[in-house]
Formats: structure tokens, sequence, C-alpha cells
């Protein structure tokens, strides 16, 4: 279902509630003469149901802001429930999202809040984030960073994340994946190899593993899990409790982090 059709469906029924609570008052109403449905009856009349819409009906034209402020409160509700089940689907999946042993870390191993960033080596805001990454890795001795390789643009991007989880068996994962984020254009297998060389990367071994099962599962287990969670682009942080979709600030980074630890 599109977006659109969505909004207007989302109208429609705000709109038969708003109209039924109208329908139970104007019934009900004290001041209104004689019964409107009877026990024999069991139903409005023809007449009656004519009488009901035209009355809700005038009300309606008379006061439209009532159905904006339906819709308004509607809206907020579902972004509310949204949040509560979103909060309890990062809570079931804590482990997998933070402490996944297979996935690279930097920081302090031990720290008091974890950034979990899922990327991808040839989106243009996660390159431009790279740097800050580590930057506030370098700042913050009490933070713990966890890169879920998460290539979803081609083939070159699976390339390179298979080569910087393979650089991570050699020591070198901060290395390269700093040098492929700096890099020009697409991450070919001529310039990851490049940058593996000029790292002082065993090649023959980084060509093996990153043709090794665990490369793989791990890359998997990052799809499956960035489709239970909800994460629909790059980059995407997880922390806490919470799942920011998009890039950051440096400085609304850091105030996302500092809120954390005032939560915890």
């Amino acid at each position: 279902m599109s977006k659109s059709h969505g909004a207007l469906l989302g109208g429609v029924l705000v709109l038969a509630a708003f109209v039924a609570g109208l329908v139970f008052f104007y019934l009900e109403r004290p001041d209104r003469s004689g019964p409107i449905v009877t026990e024999a009856e069991g139903e409005l009349s023809d007449t009656q149901k004519q009488e009901v819409r035209e009355t809700v009906r005038a009300y309606l034209l008379e006061n439209p802001d009532v159905i904006v402020e339906a819709l308004e409160i509607l809206q907020t509700r579902r972004q509310q429930a949204e949040q509560q089940r979103q909060r309890g689907v990062l809570a079931a999946n804590a482990d997998r999202i933070v402490d996944e042993r297979r996935d690279p870390v930097i920081g302090n191993p031990d720290g008091s809040v974890t950034i979990v960033e899922f990327f991808d080596y040839q989106c243009p805001y996660c390159k431009r984030m790279a740097q800050d990454m580590f930057d506030l890795a370098a700042e913050d001795p009490d933070l713990r960073i966890v890169f879920k390789e998460f290539p979803v643009f081609g083939t070159e991007s699976i390339l390179a994340a298979r080569a910087a989880l393979a650089a991570a068996k050699q020591g070198k994962y901060r290395e390269f994946h700093l040098a492929v984020m700096n890099l020009r254009g697409a991450p070919s297998e001529t310039a990851v190899f490049r940058l593996a060389d000029s790292l002082g990367l065993d090649l023959d071994r980084l060509r093996n593993d990153m043709q090794s099962q665990d490369i793989e599962d791990t890359i998997q287990a990052n799809y499956r899990l960035a489709q239970e969670i909800g994460v629909r682009g790059t980059p995407a942080f997880v922390v806490g409790n919470e799942l920011i979709p998009g890039a950051m600030s440096l400085d609304a980074m850091r105030d996302l982090i500092a809120r954390t630890r005032e939560e915890s």
C-alpha cells in the first residue's frame, strides 16, 4: 500500500470513528425527545438514519477543523505505537545488535554506551560520517562502536564488505575501513586490492578469507537483522533503545550519547 493510500485510509477510519461518536452523542443526548431506537425495532429507521447523516454532515461543514485535529491525533498515536513497537523489537534483538561477536568493534569494548552503525561503502552519507565515528571513539573513552557491514548498493559494495571483514582477520579493519570510505569512485576489485596491498595485508590470505563461510554468514545475518528491526537504508544507527535512520552531525551524535548515558 502506498503512503498516499495509507493516509487516505487513515483519514477515512478517523472520520468513521468520529461519525460514530457523533451518532452516539446524537442518539443519547438528553434533550432529544422521544426514543430513537425502540426495543421492538432494534435499529434506526431509514428516516432516522438520514436525519443522523444530515446532522453529522452539518456539524462537519460547520467545524472542518475537527477532522484535521482528529487526523493529527491519529498520526501522533500511530507514531507513539510504532516507537513502542520498535523499542520492543530492539530489546528482543539486543544481543544480535550489540553483542554479535563477528562484528568489528572500535573504542572501549566495555563502554557504557554502544553505537551500532549499519553502513555501505558506497553510501555517500556513510562516507561523510566515517571519520566522525572514529573521532567519537577517540574522544570518548567510555564509548563502544559496532560496525554492521550492510552492503546494499550492489556487487562492489558486497566485495568491499567481504574484504573489510577479511582485513579484520589480519587486525587491519580500522585502517582498511577508512581507506575504502575515503576511496573516490566505486570499490572495484582492483581498487580494493590496491588499498589492501598499501596497508601491508597478505593478499592471498585476504582472497581466501573473503570467500569464507563465516564472512558470508556475517553479512547474511546483518541483512536479516536489518529487516527485522526496520533498517531501510544507510546509514542507520542503533543507540540504546532507539533506531535512528540517516546521517547525523557530530554534535547530534554527541548529544544522543549524552542522553543515552543519562537514561541508563
